[in-house]
């Protein structure tokens, strides 16, 4: 009977952990397209808070500012449509 001895690494918790970049796991697409996001929710703000000061006739924050959460909403919403479609099956994504 053969035994197979092998030598493990010594694990050393104080050891830097590599650094994490951002380049390597965010495509340059996917930044682009919440950059775009937030650029249409901000605009959106603004056009919504102008309308609102014209109605109202006062300065107030209303429903106009959760158009700033539109990068939030769109991945929200993105996450549940991928699962719902995941659950079917078929679609060719892979659960993250």
């Amino acid at each position: 009977m053969l035994l197979k001895i092998e030598r493990r690494v010594p694990v050393n918790p104080y050891i830097k952990r590599q650094k994490w970049r951002l380049r390597e796991h965010v495509s340059v697409r996917t930044l682009v397209k919440y950059a775009a996001l937030t650029l249409a929710g901000f605009l959106l703000f603004r056009a919504g808070q102008a309308h609102a000061l014209a109605e109202r006739g006062y300065e107030a924050l209303g429903g106009e500012v959760f158009a700033l959460f539109l990068p939030v909403l769109y991945w929200m919403v993105s996450r549940v449509v991928r699962d719902a479609l995941d659950t079917r099956g078929g679609n060719g994504h892979k659960p993250v």
